[in-house]
């Protein structure tokens, strides 16, 4: 079974329940938007149509307790907790199985931005894909077990 070196499990727990605190931030946010101007929107390779709304970069610190922690949070961790980080994102994401942690590891370290936390902060998906990351990873057992 796989072991964070670096990264606390705790730390990753109170990272995904800040990005979930955040989404709800968000959506309450966006909820009262009326007539926004979104400006032009660079459509990603492989999905739909993804605006400025899809992440959680929309919603300022000044909007969202939660997000100003979970970017506190990230710009605290040493790069080896980051790329860490990344890597359990990564699984959880479905790029990598469990029993490919190495694999996932190495490649979250090999990234251009792989100490930066900027792109993960932004992750609307973020609580859900650390979540199923440890799962994935052996690191937490599901519930009634």
């Amino acid at each position: 079974m796989p072991k964070l070196q670096s990264l606390k499990l705790d730390t990753v727990k109170r990272a995904a329940d800040l990005a979930s605190e955040a989404v709800g931030d968000r959506q309450r946010f966006v909820a009262g938007m009326r007539n926004i101007d979104l400006g032009e929107q660079l459509a990603e390779r492989g999905s739909r149509n993804p605006t400025d709304l899809d992440t959680l970069n929309v919603v300022s610190t000044d909007a969202s307790a939660a997000l100003d922690q979970l970017k506190g949070l990230l710009s605290g961790l040493s790069p080896d907790e980051r790329i860490e980080l990344r890597a359990v994102m990564m699984v959880g994401r479905g790029d990598y199985a469990g029993n490919q942690w190495d694999e996932a590891l190495l490649n979250a370290g090999s990234a251009p931005d792989a100490t930066s936390y900027d792109d993960i902060a932004e992750k609307i998906e973020l609580h859900d894909f650390l979540m199923k990351g440890l799962f994935a990873l052996g690191m937490m057992e599901k519930a009634g077990k």
